[in-house]
């Protein structure tokens, strides 16, 4: 089912949480909405499911204007970052919980339960409490407690965050495939840019109130709309340095660089993904620096640089070896550069230009 937010706006008194919100999210899309904490996408996704009101603006799912709808008349299901679970019932009482509300036939309810809990793999579990599970099955409880519904829309906020690092990697498979299969429409909130970048569709990516940009991850990753998008995606993030534009160069504290772009500008951020940047010796380098620090992730080694008072890292290959404080250079094609206005934050040039140079 098709979900439409229409300039939707909330304030808590004088504080304007959410500002002219417009999306349309797609029958079947997968949705993410990502930004850091504090952003208003939470209070969204709380709009969108009726747990809060809307202070001006529409929201339609489907064609119907459910702005003024209570949540349960919405055809909505939520997945909380908490679980939410009822400790005194077993997860089959759980999952069968909002089927027992609708008064579905036990034996219709039973098949349900059955057929939600072997879509994520509780089968063995279904005679258990909740405190005799794992975060990672109480968390698949919660989700098949909401596919049961087989609701219009799913809405997840932060379902798993309360979880270890190995355990979220492989419920984000589990999700990818889940959605995939149910084929629901999700909107999905995080503050966790892997997350955004494994399972959306799209990625709606906000910040104080306001979407930034929405985009494919991939859009997103290689073409970012500003200089917040641009920070805000990536891990290890993307190398920033301050300077000023002058003759096609971008001059900086420590050193400059020629970028192809004409016109002066005083303000400048130019960008640099790690991935993208080379070591080499410090006379082949487009900039002199010395070694920061070194740390082997495994596949990849990270090498801090130091230039002057600035610091870039680098992606190396995992076999690479350098000395504290040894000279180095680093490269990087022209193409690799993102410009940015440095009080606005807004694209300098746009990415046809940039591919076209390379």
């Amino acid at each position: 089912m098709r979900v439409t937010l229409s300039q939707i706006h909330k304030s808590f008194g004088a504080v304007q949480v959410v500002k002219g919100l417009d999306l349309t999210i797609q029958d079947g899309e997968f949705l993410v909405l990502l930004g850091p904490s504090g952003c208003g996408k939470t209070t969204a996704l709380r709009m969108v499911a009726g747990l809060e009101s809307v202070t001006s603006g529409r929201i339609l799912i489907g064609e119907r204007d459910v702005t003024n709808v209570l949540p349960k008349y919405r055809d909505v299901a939520m997945v909380f970052q908490s679980y939410a679970l009822y400790p005194h019932m077993t997860v089959a009482e759980n999952i069968a919980y909002p089927l027992k509300l609708r008064k579905v036939p036990p034996a219709e309810r039973d098949a349900a339960v059955r057929g939600a809990a072997a879509k994520v793999h509780l089968e063995e579990f279904l005679d258990r409490y909740p405190r005799q599970l794992s975060g990672g099955q109480r968390q698949r409880v919660a989700l098949a407690r909401a596919m049961v519904r087989r609701p219009s829309v799913f809405l997840m906020d932060e379902p798993l965050s309360n979880l270890d690092a190995k355990l979220r990697g492989h419920m984000r498979s589990e999700l990818k495939r889940l959605q995939a299969e149910l084929g629901v429409t999700t909107i999905y909130v995080t503050h966790d840019q892997v997350e955004a970048m494994t399972l959306a569709h799209r990625v709606a990516i906000m910040n104080k109130g306001v979407v930034q940009q929405i985009a494919t991850p991939r859009e997103i990753y290689e073409d970012p709309a500003n200089l917040f998008v641009a920070g805000f995606i990536g891990s290890p993030p993307m190398n920033f340095l301050q300077g000023s534009l002058s003759g096609g160069t971008f001059a900086f504290g420590e050193g400059r660089f020629a970028v192809g772009v004409e016109g002066d500008r005083r303000n400048v951020t130019a960008g640099i993904r790690p991935e993208d940047c080379t070591v080499t010796s410090p006379s082949n380098g487009r900039i002199s620096a010395r070694v920061y620090s070194i740390e082997l992730m495994g596949d990849h080694t990270l090498v801090t640089c130091q230039i002057g008072q600035e610091y870039l890292t680098v992606k190396a290959d995992k076999l690479a070896q350098y000395a504290m404080d040894e000279p180095i250079g680093i490269t990087f094609k022209d193409a690799a550069v993102f410009l940015f206005d440095s009080e606005s934050g807004e694209r300098i040039r746009s990415r046809a230009r940039v591919d076209a140079m390379a």
